[in-house]
């Protein structure tokens, strides 16, 4: 393979910067606990924390600091609370698709099946904010073979699933470019603190120590994406929202820092494929 060309950010930005949030609703249990085929009830009012406290909070910080997040969210959690969501796509933030129910990863039902959550889970969103969402996440990241195709044919533009590279690709499916955003997790408050029981501050100096490399390559001509992603069930308690606010406060006191979404980066991406990669 040959070595990563460069990427070309707006108005010369050393850094893409993204907050993401996952608004996300359950059938049968969260990640406090894995409960089999019963409902564990109190799995399910852990994950219930987030659309009912947890995204309000990590609303508040986002108006302060006056930055567009982006929200992975399930089809059931916009049931579950569309007034949560309204307010996020009234604020200005991005609501992606996510799957029906988090804990109904894509890759456990057949094609069928999964062809029409993905199209529910779009129309659920989609009642809510009068607007459907043009990005997709998968529940846990995990994606079938046939996962892509669906999601160009609901009018996606953008996965956020693969890993694989530092910067946008795309793939050409069904005669339509698809946008792969990195799944970037230098700041993740499910994989850095909650499972591991880690004290919250790795969350940042995470955070901290990937913005510092990737802005220092950017300043050499390299521009680079960074984000935190923090759950709105998980990140959103009170022993968590201080370290995501020191996240965009840090990121907040460099010049030259693209403040934007991830679908914001992906049309982007789009405008100027022929060149970029």
């Amino acid at each position: 393979m040959s070595k990563p060309t460069s990427f070309e950010l707006p108005n010369k930005a050393k850094i893409a910067v993204s907050f993401f949030v996952a608004l996300e609703a359950f059938l049968k249990h969260s990640q406090y606990r894995q409960s089999g085929d019963k409902a564990d009830y109190a799995s399910l009012a852990f994950g219930d924390y987030g659309g009912k406290v947890g995204i309000w909070r990590i609303l508040d910080v986002f108006k302060k600091h006056g930055v567009k997040g982006t929200i992975d969210t399930n089809g059931l959690a916009a049931q579950k609370y569309p007034d949560a969501v309204r307010q996020l796509y009234k604020d200005g933030h991005e609501i992606v698709g996510h799957g029906w129910a988090n804990d109904i990863p894509l890759e456990t039902i057949d094609s069928e099946k999964e062809k029409k959550v993905i199209k529910d889970t779009l129309d659920s969103l989609a009642s809510v904010t009068g607007a459907r969402p043009i990005g997709w996440v998968s529940p846990g990241h995990r994606i079938t073979d046939q996962t892509c195709k669906f999601l160009v044919e609901e009018s996606i533009i953008w996965n956020g699933d693969l890993p694989g590279d530092d910067l946008p690709f795309h793939q050409t499916i069904e005669g339509k470019p698809l946008v792969f955003m990195p799944r970037l997790d230098y700041a993740n408050d499910l994989s850095l603190v909650f499972r591991p029981k880690n004290h919250p501050s790795i969350y940042f100096d995470s955070f901290k120590i990937a913005f510092d490399q990737l802005y220092a390559e950017g300043a050499a001509g390299s521009p680079k994406l960074v984000d935190a992603l923090v759950h709105a069930h998980i990140g959103g308690r009170p022993n968590m929202i201080a370290f995501f606010d020191q996240c965009i406060t840090y990121a907040k006191s460099f010049a030259n820092v693209w403040f934007c979404t991830k679908g914001e980066i992906a049309k982007w991406y789009l405008e100027r494929q022929a060149t970029s990669r």
